[in-house]
């Protein structure tokens, strides 16, 4: 299979690595170029422009930021790709950008699915994301040969299905962190005890969360983030602006995050926002 993927963030590296290394013929493309020069040594061709990436491609995947260029790439997909080329967009989009962004691939002929995974750099590593599908039976067919080389499947409804579950999956992921760090405030206030506290908390509600990041916090470091604090400001925009009802704990999270982001944190690790949090 032909195969062009564009956008070799941290994520889309990885991601591309399984398909070059499952055999392949793999075209990568990045708004800054050189930014994959081991996949290149692996074989892949690295094209100059969108259309140069997706010209004669049997499939096109695209691991971008957000909503905005989803759209501009997918413009430039249109505008060079071949009829029925299949289009798997695995960038965490809002629900109603998804599905405007299937009706644009539709009306050019093309065929989109929607795929946002959920997982960070180590299980994009170790293929096994958590792939959430939407797309039609037939097309998610078609994709699944593709899709599974990054980890395990979920065909969940149509376009607009596994971007709306994928907004609820990381409100979620903010919401407890930023539990977690108004819990460790709380502790600190009261004088207890740093390691009986984290012991305690590990122990129940919030112990995934600080399991899954307890290094960073002991070490007070939050580099190399695996999804940084901006990226969950993003997606925390996401959920508050396709809300039909007032999401108050995600608006207050939001507002936090975009504080600790000023304060020169939005590169970091998002577990910053929970040691943030603890210290202001």
């Amino acid at each position: 299979m032909n195969v062009a993927f564009l956008g070799m963030g941290r994520m889309g590296r990885e991601m591309a690595r399984h398909v070059i290394e499952a055999g392949h013929q793999l075209t990568i493309w990045n708004r800054t170029p050189g930014r994959a020069r081991e996949l290149v040594a692996a074989g892949a061709r690295e094209a100059a422009s969108v259309r140069d990436a997706v010209a004669g491609a049997d499939a096109v995947v695209l691991m971008l930021f957000d909503d905005a260029s989803a759209r501009q790439v997918l413009g430039d997909v249109v505008a060079g790709a071949p009829a029925r080329t299949l289009v798997i967009n695995t960038t965490t989009i809002a629900p109603a950008t998804g599905r405007d962004l299937g009706r644009v691939a539709a009306t050019a002929g093309l065929r989109y699915v929607e795929a946002p995974v959920v997982g960070t750099i180590g299980p994009a590593r170790d293929a096994t994301l958590r792939v959430l599908v939407g797309a039609s039976e037939q097309d998610a067919a078609a994709a699944e040969e593709l899709l599974s080389r990054f980890g395990t499947t979920r065909h969940v409804g149509g376009v607009g299905a596994a971007t709306a579950l994928k907004a609820v999956v990381n409100l979620g992921l903010a919401l407890a962190t930023g539990a977690l760090g108004e819990a460790l405030r709380l502790g600190s206030d009261l004088g207890v005890d740093r390691d009986l506290l984290r012991s305690e908390l590990a122990g129940g509600a919030l112990g995934f969360i600080l399991n899954y990041k307890q290094s960073m916090l002991a070490d007070n470091d939050f580099q190399p983030a695996t999804f940084t604090l901006d990226g969950l400001i993003k997606d925390l925009r996401i959920a508050t602006g396709s809300a039909r009802r007032p999401l108050p704990m995600a608006t207050t999270t939001l507002a936090l995050a975009t504080e600790a982001s000023d304060a020169g944190h939005g590169k970091e690790d998002f577990a910053s926002l929970a040691a943030y949090y603890t210290a202001t």
